[in-house]
């Protein structure tokens, strides 16, 4: 599949899929293990092993990847389920990531129109997501919130969006 591309601010963004660019395995697991150090830790996950389960083209999970000057700064997946939540719910946009010097500048909405295209293409009418802590993103790039949930002690939003 064709990157995309997006201009933004000073910097131009694309997005495509990560099994068309093995070679950001790397980066974007060292991303995904400073960011959520409790879950990828020695002995319980894998980033890595993870990414490498996205490396599909044309099946879930899916995982996408954004680039800046040929460089990884954000990431994100299509799964069939969530975090363990038992719905009939799918798919589920997981693991949306971007650098920290590359927050606020438009990647996370490449990366979520991105999904839409790529859930749309597999034969999905709708895509899911499950967030504590976007909810402003999801609202802003035209998500619904669809339910509220509280997950070890915390308020979630499921939030949906017709795929393009």
């Amino acid at each position: 599949m064709h990157a995309r591309i997006a201009k933004v601010d000073d910097m131009t963004i694309r997005t495509a899929l990560l099994a068309d660019h093995a070679n950001a395995i790397k980066a974007i697991a060292r991303l995904m293990e400073e960011e959520w150090s409790d879950w990828y830790r020695p002995g319980y996950a894998s980033a890595a092993q993870d990414l490498q389960a996205r490396m599909q083209r044309d099946r879930l999970p899916l995982g996408l990847v954004a680039l800046a000057d040929e460089q990884a700064v954000g990431t994100c997946a299509l799964t069939a389920t969530s975090g363990g939540l038992e719905t009939e719910r799918t798919p589920w946009l997981g693991g949306l990531l971007v650098a920290p010097a590359h927050r606020r500048r438009g990647v996370g909405k490449a990366l979520l129109q991105r999904s839409q295209e790529e859930a749309g293409r597999l034969g999905f009418d709708r895509i899911y997501a499950l967030t504590a802590a976007a909810h402003a993103l999801f609202l802003h790039e035209g998500w619904e919130l669809v339910e509220t949930i509280i997950l070890d002690d915390e308020p979630h939003g499921i939030y949906a969006i017709a795929t393009a």
